[in-house]
């Protein structure tokens, strides 16, 4: 995405400001400072024709800023599953007190590698290694657990019942599916084809606003004025919510954050 090259959390206001004087400039440029449409003066366009462009970068703006907003929710909603699937893997008493512990442990390693490397680091582009062990060693454990009461006909010290590892492999799915889900949308402002024929449908619209009133100059800048303006709100709307995890607008680890404090200060 081009606003990433800009700091600050007002970045893509900022960026697809520029997008819009660049739009605006060189609509009036080619309009009133070049003979191409030289020939408007004399037989000047409907203004009903205007009404065209304006349309169709009305509906591609509604469907750009409704598939940002569903991406956003998406991945609200997987934030709050995958912290709901960690706060029920902590509370199941599964097994002995040392396997509790180790899982403890393999939770906090978790969220250690997903703090650190999946969402520091890559933005929730690529998943992290030490995540996913984190995950495979839990899901160890209970199997061995299982296998245990099967050996030793329940009277093992790691035995596992049927209906924990049952309960405990359910959360542990769930956790699994929301970090899919969340990773999946970490790459959805990795396409700028969209937003290049979003804003050249822009410059369209601009430029036959001001083709419109190429016999009265005044008139023309008033108008490219506020059809600049209204491409600038748009783009502004839907650049703010194109990634869930990048700009003014992206989501936080908090849930996540407080869950490794309490498991440090617990393990402490």
């Amino acid at each position: 995405m081009t606003f990433e090259v800009f700091n600050g959390q007002l970045a893509p206001l900022a960026t697809t400001f520029l997008w819009s004087l660049g739009i605006g400039l060189l609509s009036y440029y080619l309009v009133y400072k070049t003979t191409l449409f030289n020939h408007l003066i004399e037989v000047p366009l409907l203004p009903t024709f205007l009404t065209l462009p304006a349309v169709m970068f009305a509906f591609l703006m509604s469907f750009m800023s409704s598939d940002a907003w569903q991406n956003y929710s998406y991945a609200r909603t997987a934030l709050i599953n995958e912290s709901v699937a960690i706060t029920r893997i902590l509370n199941i008493p599964v097994g002995t007190p040392e396997l509790q512990k180790n899982i403890k442990l393999l939770v906090q390693a978790y969220l250690e590698g997903v703090l650190n490397e999946e969402w520091a680091d890559s933005i929730n582009k690529s998943p992290s290694s030490k995540a996913q062990a984190s995950i495979d060693g839990m899901e160890q454990s209970i199997w061995q657990g299982v296998t245990a009461c099967s050996q030793a006909s329940g009277t093992s010290l790691t035995c596992i019942d049927s209906t924990m590892s049952s309960v405990f492999i359910g959360a542990l799915n769930d956790l699994r599916a929301a970090r899919r889900q969340r990773l999946s949308l970490g790459y959805v402002g990795s396409t700028d084809g969209k937003w290049i024929l979003a804003i050249f449908l822009g410059l369209i619209s601009a430029i036959s606003v001001v083709a419109v009133h190429r016999h009265n100059i005044k008139t023309g800048t008033t108008a490219l004025i506020l059809c600049c303006l209204s491409i600038w709100i748009v783009l502004g709307i839907a650049v703010l919510f194109s990634n869930p995890y990048e700009g003014s607008e992206r989501l936080t680890p908090i849930p996540f954050m407080t869950a490794l404090e309490d498991l440090k200060n617990v393990t402490k």
